[in-house]
């Protein structure tokens, strides 16, 4: 398994990209300042790996999947938990049964102690069947991926969560552009949002981002305080064409 390097015009932040098999045995390059590692799978047909994944999970988080209804939820949330726990055990030198978290003020999810101390941060998306785990040092970050579906009326969604300038800018694209367009902003708004903890704190639209697809570097827009937007890096996140994902990174 091999990284894929992106090339970014920040030089300060090198984004590595990895898949993720499964394997008890991880093959992950140290993790530097300078580094984030973005781990993906998908776990469609991976029901084996699943039930394998269950014994590995907490009794709270055991709890909150015997509370989906439907199967291929209880296994995708199995999936993208244990994924996370063998990640980061890798990562901290520890089992992945062993990983504890706990939540911050604002109820985003971290590192419990003693752990707390290896300076690493994370943060998990799933959605129908794809897994997307962010991993730094120091810096608080934020990852969202979703599908891009034919079932959500997106100018009613972008009436009521989007700034302005975005529903503006969506419209300005080609008919055929404005659902990928949709979905890229949304990622690129959730991802900020998980960054900073406590969404229902900051309205979606109080800031503004891109919404073109596949742009190098997103603007990003805050109010009341322009200056809030210098502390903050959004990147896309490379995924299979039906879906899109974004990555939000505290800039140091």
């Amino acid at each position: 398994m091999m990284p894929n390097p992106a090339r970014v015009p920040d030089r300060d932040l090198r984004r590595l990209n990895f898949d993720f098999t499964g394997e008890t045995a991880l093959a992950i390059q140290p993790l530097n300042d300078r580094d984030l590692h973005l781990w993906h799978a998908n776990c469609s047909g991976s029901r084996r790996q699943v039930h394998r994944f269950v014994d590995l999970l907490s009794t709270e988080e055991r709890e909150r999947m015997a509370r989906f209804r439907f199967e291929p939820d209880r296994e995708g949330f199995a999936f993208a938990r244990g994924m996370l726990r063998m990640v980061l055990g890798h990562y901290l030198g520890i089992a992945p049964a062993e990983v504890r978290f706990s939540l911050l003020l604002h109820g985003k999810p971290s590192l419990a102690l003693p752990h707390r101390a290896s300076r690493v941060q994370f943060n998990l998306s799933h959605t129908l069947g794809y897994v997307l785990v962010a991993v730094c040092l120091d810096r608080s970050l934020g990852v969202d991926v979703e599908r891009l579906r034919s079932d959500v009326e997106i100018e009613d969604l972008a009436a009521r969560f989007f700034s302005l300038a975005e529903r503006q800018a969506i419209r300005s694209l080609p008919k055929e552009e404005r659902r990928r367009g949709f979905f890229h902003c949304w990622t690129r708004k959730e991802s900020l949002l998980k960054a900073w903890g406590g969404g229902l704190l900051h309205p979606l639209d109080a800031f503004d981002v891109s919404v073109q697809p596949k742009v190098e570097r997103v603007d990003l827009v805050t109010r009341p305080r322009a200056e809030q937007a210098l502390g903050w890096r959004i990147f896309d996140v490379p995924v299979p064409e039906e879906f899109a994902a974004a990555v939000s990174v505290e800039h140091l």
